[in-house]
């Protein structure tokens, strides 16, 4: 064989292998990476595969950070402890810039702005409406404003979003309350930032501002929800 033809395999090898090398790093996943569903009011489960239990959903354009795949599912959530999984098919890959560009409209921070057009209004028990709200009737309303629809009642919101860490709330989460040895949910409020939430507190009262990191809202503080982020 001549020295041009061993010449010309040499580097028609050493071209395969680095093309090779660049395909493998193009398609391999690397975790963790930002995602965006997808799909309308899809299902957040416990574990990954369609037996598993159902703890919530999520709806379309929601961003998400994505730890890692199990199969045709993504665990998902707020933080790399989360366990939530979603069927892959349902979520996006993101650049960071895009996903900050998604998130700046559909941000959960469009709720926390729209609750505040409804400070004063006074409590009304099952109101729904500008007329009057009890404290879901508020955070329903106002993520109905926004093409989202949540259960009705504090405690069916907690299969509604995504669960998230009070250290980690943003703007829009949903922060829920339950009083010591009750095994439901008794009162749930928007929050806003700066460890205030905006809610409907009772009979007698108006929808305001009120710390969920002092005072009687901090002991009760239970758990909380991102709908959109």
């Amino acid at each position: 064989m001549s020295l041009l033809k061993k010449t010309g395999i040499s580097f028609l090898l050493i071209f395969v292998f680095i093309i090779s090398g660049l395909c493998f790093v193009v398609s391999a996943e690397r975790y963790p990476f930002v995602g965006i569903i997808t799909g309308d009011n899809v299902n957040i489960r416990t574990a990954p595969g369609l037996d598993a239990e159902i703890e919530g959903s999520v709806s379309r354009g929601v961003v998400v950070d994505v730890y890692e795949k199990n199969g045709d599912w993504y665990r998902i959530g707020t933080s790399p402890q989360t366990s939530a999984y979603v069927f892959a098919s349902y979520v996006a890959e993101r650049t960071a810039e895009i996903a900050s560009r998604m998130a700046a409209s559909y941000g959960g921070g469009r709720a926390a702005e729209l609750a505040k057009n409804y400070l004063g209004t006074r409590y009304v028990y099952g109101g729904t409406s500008p007329s009057g709200f009890d404290c879901s009737g508020l955070v329903y309303y106002v993520y109905k404003q926004l093409g989202y629809t949540l259960n009705r009642t504090a405690d069916g919101m907690l299969s509604n979003g995504i669960p998230v860490e009070k250290s980690d709330l943003l703007p829009g989460d949903i922060v829920m309350f339950k009083r010591p040895g009750s095994n439901y949910v008794h009162h749930v409020g928007i929050y806003v930032g700066d460890g205030m939430m905006i809610h409907s507190p009772q009979t007698g009262d108006v929808v305001k501002y009120t710390s969920i990191v002092s005072g009687n809202y901090n002991n009760v503080y239970y758990t909380a929800r991102r709908i959109i982020r």
